[in-house]
């Protein structure tokens, strides 16, 4: 058999390869077909590039070093990584271990993939291997409950002693700094006591409360990659060492609450960010959940209910009426209808009978049916969040902007240190006096305020966002550098109400009221939008139904509801309606005939509507100077008619939620990409795009596997959800801003040594005082326009 190439990408293609009418070559995936024809509309010299690109990119994932064929893959959730230097340190962790080949970790999504020796290794056993440094390695189904409490037992721990020692500090040594006897006149041995005191305390909160700011210092030391909890670190472990030796001499000039300020101040505004970012749980607890967790399985003529994992190939497996189905199979008794729309992303419900296949997750309207598992259990849904871990565990997290800038900070900062003490003890000063002139530049060139900076504007954008019902997440989507370029929509149920309505009552009132009358005993999907127009209670005789129609008796005649090409085998059609049917298809629509006596009297009109404010949404985005796709799993008759109604920039049809996936990698070539979507089927697309947004009345899985959660029909949001994104960033840049300004003012001066640490302190609170002012600002998230 002869072997053939992607044309886009010259990866070997399946047998038979992905095709298409409308384009010369032959495909690996329906995503590189969609991405060829993209790449057919954009001029030659930009489509060549990244095509190259593409080519690369698929054959450096092919080159990759291969496993052994009996590894094992698992997903865990990592409880504290909180920057992107994090990642590397895990991973790190994780490969030392035995049985362990290699591991992915995620900061964005706290996520961990690891590939393991199923022989030497239980997946049981691996969240305590992996669980080191500070590190909590969980279950992706398990809460953060207990980190947050070990967190406020931190703050509330060591804010006891450190407001004692700072207390002590007022009462007793800050009087004598300043040349007076204080309240009480101490001896210098009963100054040493109390002095000692403070000492204790304030290594119970360095060591105990301020330990997540170690960790995350001595992991960026490990790592090679500076961050913001080094130069915190710097700043009070050098304040700390100071007053220790201080001590030891006999000297009460201690700045013990130099190290306790820093820790407390930094750690409660993380707290914070942490506690907001919780608070988001109450509202994604309240989503549905769609997995599912048992089947009826078929035995001897009776059903019995049992966990899906205890299904094996060759079983048959019930489902009833407005179940979802559990497990992927083929149909072997029974018809019915079932909705696909939250998998496939197809909006019009599908007919099945003996023989047709059918897939977990999607929902049976009407009868009942017996489905016979294939010769492997096999689960979409299951397949789709095993898609949507792979991606969420592979995405790196995006480091911090004031991790960025503490990269380069740091080594600045230990030079001006060293600079100091050398420029003093050359300049004829003693060795306490050069001590303490580098002590103060070490100690305002990082201020809290540089340590508030991020988690207090990030805690605002959060608390802003829960207050209009839109969730973040992940603090990452604040911390990316670039904007969005390109904002992909699902169709079904976020551009669409995602529910059938009756779009056209058709042209004979009384063929309306009939059908309405017939569809009340009807469970089909379209049934519905029709049967709330039934206004009177006439009776209806030998009803039937049938997976293309229904058909009953009302006033002595035999009316007929349902498909045209099967109500043409019972009554007439005209040449007219048949001219109406075509254009409703051509709609995406579904026409709906009526009739009786030997005519059709009426076409109705089912379909799924556009929102109202679906245009205007588009609009805002492209006078944004942003691209907007469309993604949808319609014919491409039902996206030609979305293409003339909301006029996107990329339109792509008939895709699955592989090709969702692809189709997003392909499209952040433009550059970033925001993904939209409500259903299962988008899940995968969401966790690649770079800011997934999971909108509307949607899945459980599609609300795990996106960045933003919006459980709302309103489109408005997601303006507002962009805004708040940007003025978050805006908050970080300002707060940062304004911690420089103090170091541009203060390090000359501690350089100079006209400031000592104790000056420094004070003017490190107010700087900090700015920050949580600045950061403190309601925040007014627009919904009808974007922010620039």
């Amino acid at each position: 058999m002869k072997t053939e190439h992607c044309t886009l990408c010259e990866l070997e293609t399946p047998d038979p390869p992905v095709t298409d009418s409308e384009v010369d070559g032959v495909f690996c995936c329906t995503g590189c077909l969609h991405v060829y024809k993209l790449l057919q509309n954009m001029e030659g010299e930009q489509a060549e590039q990244l095509r190259r690109q593409t080519i690369q990119k698929r054959h450096e994932e092919q080159e990759k070093g291969p496993l052994p064929e009996d590894y094992a893959e698992a997903f865990f959730k990592v409880n504290g990584m909180h920057c992107s230097t994090c990642e590397s340190f895990v991973e790190t962790l994780a490969d030392r271990e035995d049985g362990i080949y290699k591991s992915e970790a995620s900061y964005a999504s706290e996520m961990i993939k690891v590939y393991y020796d199923p022989q030497s290794i239980s997946p049981e056993s691996l969240p305590d291997k992996l669980s080191k440094m500070g590190y909590k390695v969980k279950p992706v189904e398990s809460s953060g409950q207990e980190e947050q409490l070990n967190e406020v037992a931190r703050i509330i721990i060591g804010g006891f002693f450190g407001i004692i020692g700072l207390l002590l500090y007022v009462l007793f040594l800050y009087p004598t700094y300043l040349g007076s006897g204080g309240i009480v006149p101490l001896t210098t041995s009963e100054k040493l006591f109390f002095t000692s005191n403070i000492f204790v305390m304030t290594t119970f909160v360095l060591g105990y409360t301020g330990l997540p700011i170690l960790r995350g210092a001595w992991v960026s030391i490990s790592v090679l990659k500076p961050n913001m909890d080094l130069l915190i670190t710097i700043a009070a472990v050098s304040a700390y060492l100071y007053s220790v030796g201080a001590l030891l001499t006999g000297s009460t000039e201690v700045y013990f609450d130099v190290t306790m300020a820093i820790i407390l101040v930094v750690s409660i505004g993380n707290y914070y960010e942490k506690k907001i970012k919780a608070g988001k749980q109450d509202l994604l607890e309240k989503l549905t959940e769609k997995q599912l967790q048992y089947a009826r399985l078929l035995e001897n003529s009776e059903s019995k209910k049992i966990s899906i994992e205890d299904l094996e190939p060759g079983d048959r497996v019930l489902v009833k009426a407005g179940e979802r189905i559990p497990i992927d199979g083929t149909i072997i008794n029974g018809q019915g209808v079932v909705n696909e729309a939250l998998m496939t992303g197809e909006s019009k419900p599908v007919s099945k009978n003996i023989g047709d296949s059918v897939l977990s997750g999607t929902i049976l309207t009407q009868n009942a049916l017996t489905i016979e598992i294939g010769d492997t259990v096999e689960s979409t849904i299951e397949n789709l969040m095993r898609t949507m871990w792979n991606i969420q565990s592979a995405r790196p997290g995006q480091q911090r902007l004031a991790d960025r800038i503490a990269a380069w900070f740091v080594p600045v900062v230990i030079l001006l240190g060293i600079a100091t003490f050398s420029y003093h003890m050359l300049s004829g000063a003693g060795a306490t006096e050069s001590m303490l002139s580098s002590l103060a530049v070490l100690i305002v060139s990082c201020p809290c305020a540089l340590g508030l900076a991020t988690p207090l504007a990030i805690a605002s954008g959060i608390r802003s966002g829960l207050e209009h019902k839109i969730i973040f997440k992940t603090a990452a989507v604040f911390e990316e550098k670039l904007e969005t370029s390109t904002v992909a929509f699902d169709k079904t149920g976020t551009l669409t109400t995602g529910t059938m309505q009756l779009l056209d009552q058709g042209e004979n009132e009384q063929a309306l009221r009939y059908a309405a009358q017939l569809e009340q005993y009807a469970t089909h999907p379209i049934a519905e939008p029709i049967a709330v127009y039934a206004i009177d209670q006439t009776n209806v005789e030998n009803f039937t139904s049938c997976s293309t129609g229904v058909y009953g008796q009302i006033d002595g005649n035999q009316i007929f509801v349902g498909q045209p090409e099967w109500i043409s085998d019972q009554l007439k059609v005209t040449e007219p309606q048949w001219e109406k049917v075509n254009v409703c298809r051509n709609e995406g629509n579904i026409p709906v005939a009526v009739g009786w006596n030997g005519q059709v009297e009426s076409i109705l009109v089912v379909g799924d509507q556009i929102r109202t404010e679906a245009s205007d949404i588009v609009k805002s985005l492209q006078a944004a100077g942003k691209r907007v796709a469309i993604i949808t799993g319609d014919s491409k008759q039902a996206g030609n008619a979305i293409r003339k109604k909301l006029n996107p920039d990329f339109l792509f049809t008939e895709t699955r939620p592989d090709s969702k996936s692809n189709i997003v990698e392909e499209l952040r070539k433009f550059g970033r990409i925001a993904m939209i979507g409500d259903g299962s089927n988008d899940a995968p697309a969401l966790a690649q795009a770079d800011l997934g947004i999971a909108f509307g009345n949607l899945t459980a899985i599609a609300a795990d596997s996106a960045h933003v959660v919006i459980p709302n029909e309103r489109l408005t949001l997601i303006p507002a959800a962009f805004n708040a994104i940007s003025l978050t960033k805006n908050r970080i840049r300002q707060n940062l801003g304004w911690a420089f300004l103090y170091n541009i003012i203060t390090i000359p001066l501690a350089i100079a040594g006209t400031i000592n640490p104790l000056f420094a302190a004070v003017a490190m609170a107010t700087s900090s005082l700015l920050v949580v002012g600045n950061s403190s600002r309601d925040m007014n998230l627009k919904t009808d326009t974007f922010y620039s």
